[in-house]
């Protein structure tokens, strides 16, 4: 038997005890059954072993279906002796072998056909079951499709990737239930692509967007594969995918960055190329030195042509300015040492700027910095300088002018001072001597008429009054400028002196067609120099007298807390509120000289005495409604008041 397979490569499902067994048993049933029917049938011994044989090989493969034969060959030789000759028996016999040789042969082959046939089977099976539920468990979405493009196959992450159910989705077109987009264009990916071809069979990380079944949107990532039988025949499409949505806005976060990073760079190279313009265009001399030895690392060409080659690139402000204020290189040494700014105005550095080898100075508005690097590190100095040698020798030239003018203006009041005083002497004999001579001639003539003598007289005492006014007037000012107007206080009945005032210039009031109306019922005390106070009213009385054009002047004093108010109101002209600042100043007029005489100083000498008194004047008019002059005094002097001069009048 050794043509027969070895029984180890046989398929047993059973143990060897129990094939052999029964490869004893079955020749035995046999050779009972041949002897029971022995009586009533005679048929051959051979066909009931054979079959013994065959269902022994069916039954335990090779070695069974072996030893079946050779116990059947016994059994068949010691209980069946043959009738004929014994050729015809080994002939017999020899045949009987070969068929159940045969028989054993084919018996235990198409066992082990089928055995193997039933493994492979159960074998794919597992394995379909087991990817099956690989593909199923794994984390990315799978879908399978078969030729004819009909979805076979979806996992549970394809499924809810795509919104579709598994048995809803089985059976559908693969662009049906797997839509994809291109990401660039937004345009709908054509089916044809998710099919393998010959030149692509197998398509790898393609992106594009899936549309679920409600509409939304995922990136995803897909990979096609061809299915196909080892004949190489097509079964169909496998295609993996998943969710790049992480990456997705990774590469966008990228992308942005990038962008940013491009927009940053182009922005960073605009603002150098604005520095560098504004370096080197800058209406001032900007040096940057590095260093302790400060050695000039870049100048532009306003501070090269201020200095011309001193302070080229690569040399050391030491050995530029060799004769430079060593006080000024040590706060230069100071700016980079300690990283504090210095500023110097109208520095004088004197240095060969021409290059013709004769040293001359220059004056120049400097400004060191530290110059620091990105980590804050002090690299050097920045330098920033403005020649203002004109400026300098302009500004020189007009505190030169401005000396002589004020001294000239000293002279000027001194002069004035002067000539006021000694006018005033002569003015005042005259005066007197004119009132005594008015005071001598009788008030009429023989003949009873007004003396003529004394209409002459009085007709010379008004011009030499004016004059008189006019030198005070010229005094007060001098005196105020040189800051002498001294004050005397005492005590002052405000309206008796008001009444006194008002008594001596009735005269003048009623030669100019005005009436005098005061207002001075009670009392109002008050320390106050009595002669300045005089001299306020008196202005303001003749200013409204001047001015009152024929119409009445109507003047108040009264007391209001610690305060002293007076008022003077004509119905004259009337001041345009442009001119009611400028009346106060010096020499400043608000009507024609021609219809009007002065100097326009009385009312700037009422503003400095009632100032001077601690007290303030203003004025309230309309053109052709007269004006009202109200000057409001304190009763006692403030702790501020100057009691000896207005001293802020020569400025």
């Amino acid at each position: 038997m050794a043509f027969l397979p070895s029984s180890s490569s046989q398929p047993h499902g059973s143990p060897p005890w129990a094939r052999y067994g029964l490869a004893l048993l079955l020749p035995g049933l046999a050779f009972s059954l041949q002897w029971l029917l022995a009586p009533w049938l005679a048929p051959s011994p051979y066909f009931l072993f054979l079959s013994s044989i065959l269902l022994a090989a069916w039954l335990g493969g090779h070695g069974p279906g072996a030893l079946a034969t050779t116990l059947s060959l016994v059994l068949t030789s010691l209980f069946f002796r043959p009738s004929g000759p014994s050729s015809h028996h080994l002939i017999t016999s020899a045949l009987f072998t070969g068929v159940s040789a045969l028989l054993t042969l084919v018996a235990s082959r198409v066992r082990l056909l089928l055995h193997e046939a039933h493994a492979a089977r159960a074998s794919a099976l597992a394995q379909g079951q087991t990817l099956a539920t690989t593909l199923r468990s794994i984390g990315d979405a799978v879908l399978t499709t078969g030729p004819d493009g009909l979805v076979r196959f979806i996992n549970p992450v394809a499924s809810y990737f795509t919104g579709w159910r598994e048995h809803d989705a089985i059976g559908q077109p693969l662009a049906r239930v797997l839509r994809l987009v291109d990401p660039s264009s937004r345009e709908p990916l054509d089916s044809s692509r998710l099919v393998p071809d010959a030149s692509r069979p197998i398509q790898l990380g393609h992106q594009a967007l899936l549309l679920s079944k409600s509409g939304a949107e995922l990136p995803i990532e897909h990979t096609l594969a061809p299915i196909s039988d080892p004949q190489g025949r097509s079964l169909g499409t496998v295609i993996v995918f998943r969710d790049i949505s992480a990456r997705y806005r990774e590469d966008h976060e990228h992308a942005q960055l990038l962008a940013r990073e491009h927009d940053a760079l182009l922005e960073a190279e605009a603002q150098r190329e604005r520095l560098e313009t504004l370096f080197m265009q800058a209406p001032v001399a900007i040096c940057l030195t590095r260093g302790e030895d400060h050695v000039v690392e870049l100048v532009n060409p306003l501070g090269q042509t201020l200095v011309g080659e001193l302070l080229s690139p690569g040399r050391s402000v030491r050995e530029s300015f060799s004769g430079l204020d060593p006080n000024l290189l040590h706060l230069l040494d100071e700016v980079y040492r300690k990283g504090t700014p210095f500023t110097g105005h109208e520095v004088p550095l004197r240095a060969d700027f021409s290059g013709t080898g004769h040293p001359e100075v220059k004056y120049f508005d400097l400004t060191w910095q530290p110059w620091r690097g990105h980590a804050g590190e002090i690299l050097g100095t920045m330098g920033l300088c403005a020649e203002v040698t004109e400026q300098v020798l302009a500004r020189r030239e007009v505190e030169a002018l401005a000396s002589d003018l004020q001294k000239a203006l000293q002279i000027r009041d001194d002069f004035l001072s002067v000539a006021s005083h000694e006018l005033k002497t002569p003015l005042t004999s005259l005066q007197l001597q004119l009132q005594l001579l008015w005071r001598s001639l009788p008030e009429s003539d023989d003949n009873g008429q007004p003396h003529p003598a004394r209409k002459r007289i009085e007709a010379t005492r008004r011009p030499a009054e004016r004059l008189h006014q006019l030198v005070n007037n010229l005094l007060d000012v001098s005196r105020i400028r040189a800051g002498r107007l001294a004050l005397e206080r005492e005590t002052v009945d405000f309206s008796a002196l008001l009444q006194d005032v008002v008594t001596r210039a009735e005269a003048d009031a009623a030669g100019a067609g005005c009436t005098l109306v005061l207002h001075a019922n009670s009392p109002v005390v008050g320390r106050w120099d009595r002669l300045r106070l005089e001299q306020v009213v008196t202005n303001l009385l003749s200013n409204a007298i001047k001015y009152g054009a024929n119409q009445p002047v109507e003047m108040r004093v009264v007391q209001d807390g610690g305060l002293a108010r007076l008022t003077v109101r004509d119905y004259g002209i009337g001041i345009a509120p442009e001119n009611q600042a400028r009346i106060f100043q010096r020499f400043e007029r608000a009507v024609s000289e021609r219809h009007y005489g002065g100097f326009g100083l009385g009312l700037w000498i009422v503003k400095q005495i009632v100032e001077s008194l601690g007290g303030d004047i203003r004025v309230e008019s309309q053109p052709g409604q007269g004006a009202t002059f109200t000057v409001v005094l304190p009763l006692e002097p403030p702790p501020s008041s100057r009691e000896d001069a207005v001293s802020h009048a020569s400025a």
